[in-house]
Formats: C-alpha cells, sequence, structure tokens
C-alpha cells in the first residue's frame, strides 16, 4: 500500500491488533492521539481494505471493543503488506509522544516561535492533542526554570536564558534518551565532532588524576558540545550576582579552564568565559569516584570550607538526638558526608537535576534513618537558602546507614552456631553469615553433644544445623551447607528477633506538647486532593496568627522542589520558617488516601516550625524523634487512624 498518511493510521491501529488484545476507540484515540470519531473512521476503511482483499476484518462489539479476527495465513499476510507491525503498549507510545514533543520544542533557539499546526504536523496529531500534551509536559519545562509560553495570534515559543536552555537539553539527552546520546549529540550539537570532544575531556581527567562518575562524565561532554555548537556570544544568565567570581575559586572552576584550553588549542576558537563558568558550576555539583585533592587558596573557598565542616557536624548531631545515637566519632562518616554535601549543595543551589531516583528505596528499606534524615531539611534552608530535595536527603541517609551498621558492629549482635560438623566447617559457615549479614559481628560455634540452652541465655540469636528439641525463639534451624536459602533465612529472624523488642506505648514528649492545637488538627477533611488540603490547613495556621500570608506560596515552593511524602502513607509538608510567627504542627487525618506526588496518602503532618533559638532547636529535634517512635511503629498508626475525634487524637498526643 501506498505510505501516505492514512497508510500511516492503518499501520497504528494494527500496531495494536497485531497483540491480539482488545482495545476501545477511547485507547487507541489517546494512544495515536487523534479523535474518536476519526478512529472509528479509519477502522472502518481498514476493515472494508480488509474485507475486499480477503485478509480477514476488525470486529466491532459495544461495551466490549475493537479486535482483530483472522486466521494465521490473514495475519501473516497483513504483517508482511504493512510495514509498521510491533506490538505497542499504549503507555509506553503515549510516553514516547511526550518525549517527542519535548525533544522538538528544545530544537528551538530561546524564544523561537513556532505554530500549534507546525507541531501537530511534524508529530502526525492533532492541534487540540498536542495542546493537551503541552500541559503535561510544562512541569518538566518549569522545573528547569522554563516556561512553554503563548504568544498572541503567532504561537508558542519556550521562554527562558541559555543557561536553563543548555541544563535542559542535557537533561532531555542525559536522562529521558540516554540509549541514542550520541545520536542525539548529533542533533542538537550539529557539526561537532563528539568523540573528539569526548577524547579532550578523557585527556584533561587523567592529567588531572581525578575520575568523574559516568553520568556525571556524560554530563560535562554534553555541555560542552552545546557550547561550541550553539556559539551563543552573550551572556548565559542565571548566575547569581557574585557568584560566578565565587566559583572561580575552586579547583573545579581550573578544571574546566584546562578542558577548554585544549579545546581552544586544537580548534583555533575563543570560548566565552560563561561556558567556563557554567561548565565549573556543573563540576561543582558533579559525581567524582576520584575527586579533586582539595580547594584553591582563595579565602573565599577556605571560608567556604570551614563553615561546610561545621555544618556536617551540625548535620551528624541533629540526626544523633533523633535516633539517639553517637555517630560523632565515625571519621569515615564525616569524611563522606563533607565530599559529599559540598557538590550536594552546588546541586541544589544551581538547580542541577540528579536523576537517581533512590528515595523510594531509602524510605521503604531505611524507613526510620530517612526519616531522621529529614529532620535536618530546615538547616539547609536556614544555612545555604536551598530546598533539600528528596533524592538528596535520601543519598544522605545513606551514608548515615552505613555508618549505623559500622556502630552495631561495635555493639555485636551476638550469635551462636549449634553444629555436628568439624572446626573448619563451622568457622568457614560462620565468617559467610558475618559477611552476608552486617549486624552479626559475633559469632562462635559448639557441639551438639555440649549444647545446653540454658547455658547461652545472653545469646540474641541461635543457628543450629541440627534439629533441636528446645522451643526458644531465638533458635533458627538451616541445613548443613551453606547457601543463599540460608543466609534469608537467618536474616528473616533476625529481622523477627529486632522487632520483637518490646515497644512502649507512644506519647510526643512534653517539649513537643505546645505544638499542637486542637482546633490544627483535621479530622477526616472532605478534601479530594493535596492542593485543598495543604490550602485548608495554610488558612487555618493563617487565622491563628502563626504563619504569614508567604507561608502557602512556599508550601507549594517546597512540594514543586521534591515530594514531601515519605512512605507509608505519610507526608510531612512544610514551608519557609521566615514565615512562621509560631511554632505550630498542623495534623490531617484522613477517611481515604490521597494522590501525593505518585504516592497515597491518608496521615499528614504539616510542620510550620522555627528553629531559630536553642530551645525551638531542641523542641523541633525532639519532634522528629517522637515522629519516628509513631511512624515506624505499625501499631502505633494503626491506632492513629482509629481515633474518633480531633479531641481524641490530641489526647493521643500529648497523653
Amino acid at each position: 500500500m501506498k505510505q501516505d498518511k492514512n497508510t500511516r493510521y492503518y499501520n497504528q491501529i494494527l500496531s495494536y491488533l497485531f497483540s491480539g488484545k482488545t482495545y476501545t476507540v477511547k485507547q487507541l484515540a489517546d494512544g495515536m492521539g487523534l479523535s474518536e470519531k476519526t478512529i472509528r473512521t479509519k477502522t472502518d476503511q481498514l476493515n472494508d481494505w480488509m474485507k475486499s482483499n480477503g485478509l480477514g476484518s476488525i470486529t466491532k462489539k459495544q461495551g466490549q471493543g475493537i479486535w482483530l479476527d483472522c486466521n494465521k495465513e490473514q495475519l501473516c499476510a497483513l504483517k508482511e503488506t504493512f510495514s509498521d507491525h510491533s506490538n505497542v503498549d499504549l503507555s509506553a507510545d503515549l510516553e514516547n509522544r511526550n518525549r517527542q514533543l519535548t525533544g522538538k520544542l528544545l530544537k528551538l533557539k530561546p524564544g523561537e516561535i513556532i505554530t500549534l499546526q507546525q507541531l501537530a504536523d511534524s508529530l502526525y496529531l492533532s492541534p487540540p492533542t498536542v495542546a493537551s500534551m503541552l500541559k503535561k509536559i510544562s512541569p518538566w519545562f518549569e522545573t528547569r526554570h522554563l516556561q512553554i509560553t503563548s504568544v498572541r495570534n503567532k504561537g508558542i515559543c519556550v521562554a527562558g536564558d541559555e543557561y536553563n536552555y543548555r541544563v535542559a537539553i542535557k537533561d532531555y539527552i542525559l536522562y529521558m534518551m540516554p540509549d541514542i546520546m550520541e545520536a542525539l549529540l548529533g542533533t542538537y550539537a550539529p557539526g561537532i565532532d563528539a568523540g573528539r570532544i569526548r577524547k579532550i575531556i578523557v585527556n584533561a581527567e587523567n592529567a588531572w588524576r581525578i575520575e568523574l562518575a559516568d553520568v556525571s562524565f556524560n554530563m560535562v561532554w554534553i555541555m560542552i558540545c552545546l557550547s561550541l555548537s550553539r556559539g551563543y556570544s552573550g551572556a548565559l544568565g542565571h548566575f547569581p550576582p557574585g557568584e560566578e567570581e565565587e566559583v572561580q575559586h575552586y579547583n573545579e572552576y581550573s578544571f574546566a579552564q584546562s578542558i577548554y584550553q585544549r579545546i581552544e588549542s586544537e580548534y583555533g576558537i575563543s570560548i566565552h568565559s560563561d561556558d567556563v563558568s557554567l561548565l565549573s558550576m556543573l563540576l561543582l555539583s558533579a559525581r567524582k569516584i576520584e575527586g579533586f585533592s582539595g580547594m584553591e587558596d582563595g579565602e573565599s573557598a577556605k571560608k567556604y570550607d570551614e563553615d561546610l565542616r561545621e555544618f556536617v557536624k551540625l548535620v551528624i548531631e541533629t540526626i544523633d538526638s533523633v535516633l539517639d545515637v553517637d555517630l560523632s566519632l565515625d571519621d569515615i562518616l564525616f569524611d563522606s558526608l563533607l565530599s559529599h554535601m559540598r557538590s550536594a549543595i552546588f546541586r541544589m543551589k544551581y538547580s542541577t537535576t540528579n536523576s537517581d531516583s533512590i528515595s523510594k528505596y531509602v524510605k521503604q528499606e531505611y524507613k526510620q534513618t530517612f526519616l531522621a534524615t529529614w529532620s535536618t531539611s530546615n538547616l539547609f534552608e536556614e544555612y545555604y537558602g536551598v530546598q533539600v530535595t528528596e533524592d538528596e536527603l535520601a543519598g544522605i541517609a545513606l551514608y548515615i546507614q552505613a555508618s549505623l551498621i559500622r556502630l552495631n558492629r561495635e555493639r555485636p549482635f551476638k550469635a551462636l552456631m549449634v553444629s555436628r560438623q568439624g572446626l573448619a566447617s563451622s568457622q568457614l559457615m560462620m565468617e559467610l553469615i558475618k559477611y552476608s549479614i552486617p549486624e552479626i559481628s559475633e559469632i562462635r560455634a559448639v557441639s551438639h553433644h555440649d549444647f545446653k540452652l540454658s547455658q547461652y541465655g545472653s545469646m540474641d540469636l541461635i543457628i543450629s544445623t541440627v534439629p533441636l528439641s528446645d522451643t526458644d525463639s531465638r533458635i533458627v534451624r538451616i541445613s548443613d551447607r551453606m547457601s543463599e536459602e540460608n543466609i534469608d533465612v537467618i536474616r528473616r529472624k533476625v529481622k523477627e528477633i529486632r522487632k520483637s523488642i518490646p515497644v512502649s506505648d507512644f506519647q510526643f514528649h512534653s517539649l513537643c506538647h505546645q505544638l499542637f492545637e486542637i482546633d490544627l488538627i483535621f479530622f477526616r477533611p472532605s478534601v479530594k486532593e493535596k492542593g485543598e488540603l495543604l490550602r485548608l490547613m495554610v488558612r487555618k495556621l493563617e487565622e491563628k496568627g502563626d504563619v504569614t500570608r508567604k507561608y502557602l506560596e512556599s508550601v507549594f515552593d517546597r512540594e514543586k522542589a521534591t515530594t514531601t511524602s515519605i512512605g507509608h502513607g505519610i507526608a510531612i509538608p512544610h514551608g519557609n520558617m521566615m514565615e512562621v510567627n509560631e511554632s505550630r504542627i498542623a495534623v490531617a487525618i484522613l477517611d481515604s488516601p490521597i494522590e501525593w506526588a505518585g504516592d497515597l496518602v491518608d496521615v499528614v503532618f504539616l510542620l510550620s516550625v522555627k528553629m531559630t533559638s536553642q530551645y525551638e532547636i531542641k523542641r523541633t529535634k525532639q519532634f522528629y524523634k517522637d515522629f519516628l517512635l509513631l511512624t515506624e511503629n505499625e501499631k502505633n498508626m494503626e491506632s492513629l487512624k482509629k481515633l474518633n475525634s480531633p479531641l481524641e487524637v490530641y489526647q493521643y498526643f500529648i497523653r
């Protein structure tokens, strides 16, 4: 068949139907970006053609949908006739179209106008469909400080400065389309020998004896190709007053200079100073496997380093007080956080995107550690004026968790192995157990004939390769040959024993009692979405004079920066402490969960707290400490949700 527009539509319809599934007209319309009327027309046309050529038919049934009705021979003939016969996932197809639209917009120059019809024609879609897609992808641009703007009687454009444009293109290539990164470099940086640029960066790495993590190396590679291709001679924008001079004090700036000097020498061109500043800012936020030896001798850099050391100490101290542990002597933790924080703060300061997306994993696996780390979020705002993202907090939480494992080794989980095997076999098994389960760092062996349970009351865990007549809850039975299955059995037993440690009845410390008030407890409010709930809660705080009128805006700014859902149906939104008059915590217990940045949430603690005095700092730390006890225990949360009134919730908190 001739490859005209109609044939493309027939191809797409058959792409879905070849899967053997049944689709509704609406599903096909949404997937193809066409109207339902068009789908019905094209399906009828295709059906007539199939029947006239003896290739089966398309069956339609009211209330069921559309499917392909043909035998194997007819199916093979159809697939030979139509070129595009891959099975298509509707949701994946829609996501792919959004990516295509994003990519087309990024090909425009800042402020360049394109009509909706031109975009629609380039994607083989209708203008209304493209208009709907633009709404869906707008948040992606907004987080990168770009705006999709309508220009009356002309079309649309992407408004923003060159710096943010380049960052957006980098993010698009690096995170949306990583599998075809080199091909896209040819699209967005035409005429540039990307392979040649790559060698220059590698040579600079070797000369400086540093090694960038892969994602950071690719970031540098893309940004340099863009700077050479786009040929922008004016100011890039984005640099706050004094910031451009500040970055010049760091080794990252000198490293960026060295890369561009090599390029200038090899290409015989001149590089704008803004390009060097932009690259150095991104390098400051980059992840490095082998980092720079230290900062330059500039006073600004020295002062920054001194302040950062004190900040890291404060972060560790805050988490210590929440978890009720002492990690202050862990030099590995301090040095690791110092290195991590330096790049993390620059990432947040210059709005560079972190794509690791580890927060869901960390919230699920290390809930207590993540919540304790969350208690430091206000410190980032107070000391550096940045809103710490959920992924950055998750990264810090992993360093804390590693430190806790080291601490547990110093306070060992004591285990005993009962075995009929010889010493050599037993020692091998014990070392494998300690290697696989860090909580167990002290383990000893005893022969079966020597074992008497009464002699080992101090043991946390008893691992036996032989049947024991005792019914002690500490005993776990494994086979006499170590395997992954045995390791899993022991690991589950360790978790079971830790969970069995009695937990006292929950209550907030008396320090926290004045944070709560009955009229700030919203019991089963009639709200359908997050924004409605936040407005309701903040409005009450405003009426009481606890926050300023700007507080709500700062809460929504926080929600745009990162989700405040912490998993397990709980969210802890908060705003700028500078807009807080009196520290208060509003609480909402919902009858039905609402969507919260991809999660479902039915318990919300809106934190409006200040940390401008030692008393307020102490009280806020105590709240987070108690909050951990409340939320980490399922029975506590079940008890909270079973209460029947705001008064009962209030009494539950302050009893």
